[in-house]
């Protein structure tokens, strides 16, 4: 089988099925394709809904809900070469044939990100550029290849949500492969308004931004978790102080957590394009000269106009 698309849902039971709606309008059926549902204990009739109006697509009914590590249990029962990852409100647009034979003729890419034009989330917000090499990629769109699956394994169990991506795509880069940008798939996000928190999301990103650099840095490892924790205070700049309270207590979860964690670093070549990446671990004060550097702007277009200025009346 070409692909399997594997779909994890929680209580976004319309959008569920518009996604698989449009997903079988793009394959028109094929059966080179299938849909792999798992729902996480939904409680709306998503998985009553999926049997009756959808038997033929495959549905795992998770019996709890275990967050995004739900998409393994997809990834196994899943037949496709490859995975395609969406979100309960996510679908393929265009460009899924491109981006399936850019896999075919690059065996060196493990997880193909492919262009979310929508959402919370874009690629164009992280100013990525066709071909680039990456690390994290936006979860709800996205080729993960089977070998490489079977290799590396899939989500970490140990993140419920938030920032999964950067872990997965950490052991995938370090494994050989690489994690590749593809402009030319687009993915549209729907970006259903259910289940979203932002306490939860500011907790669960802090607490594992800063689990990555600890569990994974092999050089300046605490320098690097400092860091994280020091960029994640920066909100109370703009005087967000119910976000930087959430992020301080993310850091609690983290101190609480850490010890769990088995220390398991990346190659320092690894560790090199992480960083070169992962915005929260540069340096700390690297904000403040943006900042002035933001604010003299016009004082310096200033001077630059009245030196011009001077310049022209030495030539009369």
């Amino acid at each position: 089988m070409r692909a399997s698309f594997v779909i994890v849902n929680y209580n976004r039971k319309a959008e569920l099925l518009e996604t698989i709606l449009r997903t079988r309008a793009l394959t028109q059926n094929s059966p080179e394709f299938e849909i792999v549902i798992v729902d996480n204990a939904s409680t709306d009739g998503s998985a009553e809904a999926v049997k009756a109006q959808y038997p033929d697509v495959v549905l795992i009914e998770n019996p709890v809900n275990t967050g995004v590590p739900a998409w393994n249990l997809g990834f196994r029962r899943a037949r496709g070469k490859y995975f395609i990852v969406l979100d309960d409100d996510s679908h393929v647009d265009s460009g899924l044939e491109d981006a399936l034979a850019y896999m075919d003729v690059h065996s060196e890419v493990g997880i193909l990100a492919l262009n979310i034009i929508s959402g919370p989330y874009t690629s164009l917000d992280w100013k990525w550029h066709d071909g680039q090499e990456l690390v994290g990629f936006i979860g709800c769109g996205a080729i993960f290849r089977r070998s490489t699956y079977e290799e590396v394994g899939g989500y970490a169990d140990w993140m419920f949500l938030y920032v999964n991506e950067w872990d997965l795509g950490l052991r995938v880069v370090d494994a050989g492969y690489q994690v590749r940008y593809f402009a030319g798939c687009q993915v549209i996000h729907r970006a259903s308004a259910v289940n979203r928190s932002s306490k939860r999301l500011r907790v669960f990103v802090t607490r594992h931004e800063l689990s990555i650099v600890y569990k994974y840095m092999s050089t300046d490892r605490m320098m690097y978790v400092w860091r994280v924790a020091f960029n994640n205070l920066k909100g109370i700049r703009q005087f967000n102080f119910r976000d930087t309270w959430y992020n301080i207590l993310g850091m609690v979860e983290f101190i609480r957590h850490k010890k769990n964690l088995t220390y398991t670093p990346v190659s320092p070549l690894t560790q090199q394009l992480f960083l070169q990446l992962f915005e929260p671990a540069r340096p700390v004060f690297a904000f403040l000269k943006r900042d002035l550097s933001s604010l003299l702007g016009p004082f310096k277009k200033q001077s630059r106009v009245l030196e011009a200025s001077a310049n022209q009346a030495k030539l009369e």
